[in-house]
């Protein structure tokens, strides 16, 4: 069914390993204090209201880019379970096989062309 070879599937699952180490290291370390881990900076009664402005302006794209990369490790995740499980570079959707190219340029993707497109309509629907 699945028509990777073995070196495609073996190159492929350590760059998503490698692309997980990464996304871990930034969510614990750069992303660490929009979790809590370290405490915010005091801006003390005398700073200034641009300087407040921007500070939250940074906080809030901080905590984007975590958002980000945490949908990122969660997609990594279930594309190493596919592997584990055999059912890697099968679409989710039909079960049609998604190309080796697709693969190769997101080793995390689940669905092919036609049902991410879909898939995406939908969700851009219901918003």
């Amino acid at each position: 069914m699945i028509t990777l070879t073995s070196s495609e599937l073996a190159l492929l699952q350590q760059r998503l390993c490698e692309r997980r180490r990464e996304l871990l290291a930034a969510l614990h370390g750069e992303y660490g204090d929009v979790a809590g881990a370290r405490p915010p900076e005091a801006l003390g009664p005398e700073s200034h209201p641009d300087e407040t402005a921007s500070r939250k302006a940074g906080d809030e794209l901080r905590a984007a880019l975590a958002r980000h990369d945490f949908d990122e490790l969660q997609q990594i995740d279930a594309a190493l379970a596919r592997i584990a499980a055999g059912l890697y570079g099968a679409c989710v959707g039909c079960g049609d096989l998604i190309g080796y190219e697709r693969l190769a340029a997101a080793p995390y993707t689940a669905r092919c062309v036609s049902c991410q497109t879909a898939f995406e309509q939908h969700r851009y629907i219901r918003q």
